[in-house]
């Protein structure tokens, strides 16, 4: 007769799945960084729900979006990022336009908003 199969610890399993998660997540991140900081043009919104061009790019430092449009930089120093919003806001938030699930939202601790509209 064979032998039983060795036992596992009940987690051992799901710590190696956790592990690779990690691993997975921060491949990810760097390659987001990466990206960023070579710019990326995207569709900003403007008034009446119309979209925009515009290059938006991380600085080497990560310490600011700079977002150029219309051939004007803003700088975005990511400390004045309040939150960022998926698709559309909830009631509580306030848009000057309609955004649907394309959309995603860099709310501002000054109450200002810039929102991205993804294809």
């Amino acid at each position: 007769a064979a032998p039983p199969p060795p036992s596992r610890e009940p987690d051992e399993g799901s710590s190696e799945a956790a592990a690779r998660e990690v691993l997975h997540l921060r491949e990810m991140m760097k390659r987001f960084v990466q990206e960023m900081v070579q710019g990326r043009e995207l569709p900003v919104v403007i008034g009446e729900g119309r979209t925009e061009s515009c290059r938006l790019t991380l600085t080497p430092n990560l310490m600011y979006f700079q977002l150029e449009a219309s051939g004007i930089t803003h700088d975005i120093p990511m400390r004045s990022v309040k939150e960022c919003c998926p698709g559309r806001l909830s009631s509580n938030k306030v848009a000057p336009v309609e955004l649907d699930e394309l959309c995603n939202t860099l709310v501002l601790r000054n109450g200002e908003c810039v929102t991205f509209r993804f294809a």
